[in-house]
């Protein structure tokens, strides 16, 4: 079986190593939390302390690639950076890439960076915002996007939830629930595995784009609904609808390629 490597094994990065591995692959992962290290290896992990906001990430960022079939990126950029560094730390992965002659790889991205829209958000969308962080995700992928030594899956991720992670808590301690009745582009962490999995068994041919996004709810107001009944929470009164921040995205081109229906 294939070597994956998966550089960030957090809140998704673990629990997609742990399905890889049941699924018979050598799995490596980093973290940059020394404490974490004993707890990956008695998972199967093979682990590595890497932090490439460190002067000295070189070596072990070179060991950590090495047999590696492919790479799955799952690091977020930091929000409010005086300095962006996030595409920075993307270009310090090329020539060790390269070097070790990785072909396929995976970089967890975001919805994010699509701008506002009156129609449906598809992958062909090119109006992007903004806003710094979306910038800074773009500049990322295009960091891995434009090089030809290899070949890169760009998953851009919807809202996050499932695995203790539930964004109805956060918005029942607010006074409103502001865009009721505005799409929302959310999901579910067991998808992004199964659709990350279903790119590692057959990579992509070419350098590709995929938005996943759960295809479930009609709205802001229908997702949380769900949510708190299932949590037992109450939601706050609606507020107002602002129309210019529309954007409904789909996710369905991922769905059809791959033969996978969306769980949630």
């Amino acid at each position: 079986m294939k070597t994956i490597g998966i550089l960030g094994c957090g809140w998704l990065g673990l629990p997609l190593a742990q399905n890889l591995i049941e699924k018979g692959y050598t799995v490596k992962g980093t973290t940059t939390s020394l404490d974490k290290l004993k707890y990956f290896e008695e998972q199967g992990i093979d682990p590595y302390l890497l932090d490439l906001y460190t002067d000295d990430y070189s070596a072990v960022l070179n060991t950590f690639l090495n047999g590696i079939d492919t790479l799955i990126i799952t690091i977020p950029p930091f929000r409010n950076e005086d300095t962006p560094t996030y595409a920075l730390n993307f270009k310090k992965l090329i020539e060790p890439i390269e070097t070790q002659q990785i072909k396929n790889v995976i970089m967890m991205s975001s919805v994010s960076v699509y701008a506002p829209s009156s129609v449906t958000i598809t992958e062909q969308c090119t109006e992007y915002s903004q806003e710094a962080t979306a910038q800074q995700i773009l500049a990322a992928e295009q960091v891995l996007m434009s090089n030809s030594h290899f070949k890169t899956c760009v998953l851009r991720l919807g809202g996050l939830y499932g695995h203790n992670r539930k964004p109805v808590e956060y918005i029942c301690k607010k006074a409103f629930l502001d865009n009721p009745d505005m799409p929302i582009n959310m999901i579910h962490l067991e998808d992004i595995i199964a659709y990350t999995v279903a790119m590692v068994i057959k990579p992509v041919a070419q350098t590709t784009i995929y938005n996943i996004v759960s295809p479930s709810f009609k709205s802001r107001l229908d997702y949380y609904s769900q949510q708190a009944k299932e949590n037992n929470l109450t939601l706050p009164p609606l507020g107002e609808n602002d129309k210019a921040s529309y954007r409904k995205i789909t996710g369905n081109l991922i769905s059809e390629v791959t033969e996978i229906p969306y769980r949630y």
